[in-house]
């Protein structure tokens, strides 16, 4: 979910992974991720049964509802409404009583984003993609390629100095788009990687959280490097329209294998018809799951069941 915050009218290791070519702005290799020992999720996040998140519409209050909420785990934007990144001391605030992510789209550019400079669009730069028909300002990106790699480590390395326990990592299944080029699926679970192994050189600990993709747990690469699961309609798309059985057959076959290598799964579904709500959280809480049912827009932290 690439959710165009600003543009919304209301208003988720022991060695590195491959590195950068020489020169910027061509493909890095298809190298695989390293093989890392695999560790179970750290105890605060591994015991959490509820959370949340708010991606806008902090208003004047900021953080200070975040830092209230009884959520266990809570991901928000790493910027304030004004587009400005959060000062450390908020987030130390925010995170006293909860896991606190921040929300990071390494499969997309938006243009809401402190990175982006005027004059950009499709081909230059030369990552830049499409931009997003469902969502404004939004562009896929040539994630694969070493100068969006390389904004988006420091953006990485932003998130860890404004003081949050991890990262929330968004359009994880981008490679999806890429039917045509074969390595698209490796080089995601190795940007992934990357991601961790720069994050945790940094900050011993530091969480991994990727949102979608479920299925790239069959590869066995990619679990040592993350921490969680976060994963949008399983039951309900948005809004308030049950997911087929199929859908959430296949899900649940790959939650079974994140949870069986000791990886909490979150889940969020779109529903605001408070039977459909209620429901929602008994089917995924059954499952072993950590639910949460909010509105499309995430601009407000909604109570949990």
């Amino acid at each position: 979910m690439t959710l165009p915050a600003r543009l919304w009218p209301a208003l988720l290791l022991l060695s590195a992974c491959a590195s950068l070519p020489a020169q910027a702005g061509q493909d890095p290799p298809a190298t695989p991720p390293p093989t890392l020992l695999p560790s179970p999720a750290p105890r605060a996040l591994k015991d959490a049964r509820t959370w949340g998140y708010q991606l806008t519409g902090y208003g004047a209050d900021r953080l200070t509802r975040v830092a209230a909420s009884t959520f266990d785990v809570i991901v928000v934007d790493t910027l304030d409404d004004d587009a400005r990144p959060w000062p450390a001391p908020e987030v130390a605030q925010a995170a006293r009583a909860h896991v606190l992510l921040g929300y990071l789209s390494v499969g997309a550019a938006e243009e809401y984003r402190p990175y982006w400079q005027s004059g950009w669009r499709p081909g230059t730069p030369a990552w830049l993609l499409n931009e997003q028909p469902d969502w404004p300002g939004n562009y896929d990106v040539a994630y694969w390629d070493a100068d969006w790699q390389a904004l988006t480590l420091r953006e990485l390395d932003r998130v860890i100095d404004q003081g949050f326990t991890g990262a929330y990592l968004d359009l994880i299944d981008a490679y999806e788009q890429h039917p045509d080029r074969p390595a698209a699926r490796a080089e995601m679970v190795a940007w992934v990687c990357r991601l961790a192994a720069h994050a945790r050189a940094r900050r011993a600990g530091f969480l991994i959280v990727p949102q979608n993709a479920a299925e790239l747990i069959r590869d066995p690469r990619y679990a040592p490097c993350v921490d969680a699961l976060g994963s949008e309609e399983t039951y309900v798309y948005a809004t308030n329209r049950p997911t087929e059985a199929a859908r959430r057959d296949a899900l649940l076959a790959d939650y079974a294998l994140w949870k069986a290598a000791g990886k909490p799964v979150f889940t969020v579904d779109y529903a605001d018809q408070p039977d459909l709500t209620t429901r929602t959280y008994a089917q995924a809480r059954a499952q072993g799951l950590i639910p949460y049912v909010t509105v499309r827009e995430a601009d407000r932290l909604t109570p949990g069941q």
